[in-house]
Order: structure tokens, then sequence, then C-alpha cells
């Protein structure tokens, strides 16, 4: 258990840098009230955060600590701190990628408890360090190896929580999500039925809602995650009533999803839904917009597919200004 700043002990009279000296050195004597001072002291400043970052030593013996603990609470003490220095200092993220992937104990099991049984708090900088560390295709490989750790990120996602939460969790699988293997796993474990449910809420955040279209453009890359979305009547309708209604971004992504169904698969029924849903309207205003060249190239393939069936309707398109809703 942390003890709060204000709980006196022997070495109450102690400066800052006696209480960092106590980390760095895996000194036993008032660690806890050490762990302590220090993170009332790094919430304090970016210059606070700044110093204990390059602290010799200090980054180094903290993860030690990390490895060792298994006080629920004293982990996601602790990983909320290593947070706040990558905020501060990226050569932080470095440091810490190369000490949990070469320590030979099992760090990565610490952040699957977090994500099982931490309070919130715990869960969401339990997913913002695993995002920060997932630097490299190894890192990422190794990581999600474990389907515990991939499911728990899922279940913070999935779960009825607050919009940081959900925003949090949703980085952290597009960080990991390199792999067609990860991507599998993930429309496995149900992410395409749950992100029609989030695109479908009116509640949810822009931020959100431009990280789920990410995802679902993501696994729409794989067979299986197009299977998914062309058979979830809900999501993909959810994909098309979103595509101009929320940002630049949730735009872009929404149409790659609809280019991997309907131009890169071809799949019948994808093409039939989105007709239906007034989609290629949307998808020619996109192309008309001041969006990347690789998204118009995208929308000129889309239109290529629809031109057949909706030929009439593109040239009557070309004479008049549509209203989109």
């Amino acid at each position: 258990m942390i003890l709060s700043s204000g709980v006196t002990c022997n070495c109450c009279g102690n400066t800052m840098r006696d209480y960092i000296d106590n980390i760095v050195d895996n000194s036993s004597e008032c660690c806890t009230i050490s762990l302590s001072k220090v993170y009332e002291f790094a919430k304090l400043s970016a210059e606070n955060r700044e110093f204990l970052a390059t602290y010799k030593g200090f980054v180094p013996a903290f993860v030690e600590i990390l490895s060792n603990a298994s006080d629920v609470e004293l982990i996601g003490f602790i990983m909320e701190v290593l947070n706040l220095l990558i905020s501060e200092d990226g050569r932080v993220k470095k440091q810490l990628h190369d000490l949990i992937f070469r320590n030979n104990k099992d760090c990565l099991s610490l952040f699957i408890l977090l994500l099982e049984k931490g309070n919130l708090n715990s869960k969401i900088n339990s997913a913002k360090l695993l995002e920060s560390i997932a630097s490299t295709m190894n890192s990422q490989t190794t990581m999600f190896e474990n389907q515990a750790l991939l499911t728990g990120l899922y279940k913070l996602v999935s779960s009825k929580t607050n919009q940081t939460a959900r925003a949090v969790g949703l980085s952290s699988l597009i960080a990991v999500s390199q792999s067609r293997n990860v991507k599998t796993k993930l429309v496995h474990l149900g992410i395409v039925r749950t992100g029609g449910k989030i695109l479908s809420d009116p509640g949810t955040e822009v931020q959100v809602i431009e990280k789920v279209m990410k995802v679902l453009e993501m696994v729409s890359r794989c067979p299986e995650g197009r299977t998914a979305i062309c058979i979830d009547e809900r999501c993909l309708k959810a994909i098309v009533t979103r595509l101009m209604n929320v940002s630049v971004t949730a735009t872009e992504h929404g149409i790659g999803v609809l280019w991997s169904l309907c131009y890169l698969s071809g799949d019948r029924m994808a093409k039939e839904a989105v007709s239906k849903s007034n989609g290629m309207r949307k998808v020619v205003l996109v192309m008309q917009s001041k969006c990347s060249g690789s998204v118009r190239q995208m929308c000129g393939d889309l239109v290529k597919v629809f031109q057949v069936n909706s030929k009439s309707w593109l040239t009557s398109y070309e004479t008049r200004t549509t209203r989109v809703r």
C-alpha cells in the first residue's frame, strides 16, 4: 500500500535527493515513503519529471522495483510514475523498452494483472505504458503471443467505461496490431461487433470514433476482418453514417475500410450495403474534398466499382450539388 506524502517516518528530514537515492540504491529503509515522495515530486512540474528521467540509475531501479512487485496498487502506482516520465522525456520510452524486454523476469504479467484486477486508473496507465513500449515488431510479437494481454486491452475497449479508457485501449491495440496474426485475434475477440456498437452510440467522442475507424481499417486488411465487417450490418452502416460528420481523420479511415471491402475484395454484400446507405454519394464528396492523395485514389477506385450499376446517378451528380446528411 502506498503511503500518502503526509505520513512521517524516521527519515522525514531527508531531502528529495535522499528519497531518490533510496530508490536507486534499492534501499529497503523507508522505500514505500520514498516512492510516495517521488510520485508527489513528479506530479509537481515538468522540470521535476525531467530531473527524474535523467537522474542516473533512477529508471532502471524503478523498473527493478516493478519487476519484483506483487501488490496491484503498488504496480499501478509505479506505472503511473513511468508514464509521467515518458510524457516529459522521449528517451525514457526507449530505455523502458530495452529494460522490460531484456529483463529475465516476466514484467508483462504485471500489465495483465493490472488490466484484470486494477482500478480504472491503473488499467489506463497499464495500457498507456504498453503502447509506449510497443516500438518494435519484436516487442509487439513478444507482447501479443500472450493472449491474455490482448484480451485485457480488448476488455478495456469493449466494457462500458469512460471515453478516456476506451481511447487509451484503442491506441494500444493500434500500436500492436501490425501483424496479421494479431489482427485475426482481434477479430475473433469481437472487435468488429464492439466497433459497430461504439460507432452507433451518439455519445461517442471524436477521438474514440477516429481510433475505432483506424482499428477497423487495420483489421479490414485481413480476410477474417473483411468477412466480419461484411456480415455485421450494424458496423458497416455505422461506418458509412460516420463517414463525413466527424473529422477528416475518421473519414479517411472509413474510406480505407470501404476500399478494402468493396474494391480490394469486391464483396457483393458490402457493395449493396454501401449503396443502400447512400455511401457512394459520400465517397464522391470525399474525393472532391481536401483529402490526401492516397484517399482520393481509393475514392476513385470505389467510384469505378460502382460505375456500371450507378452510371445514371453519377452522370446526374455532376450537374448538381447534393446535400449529404
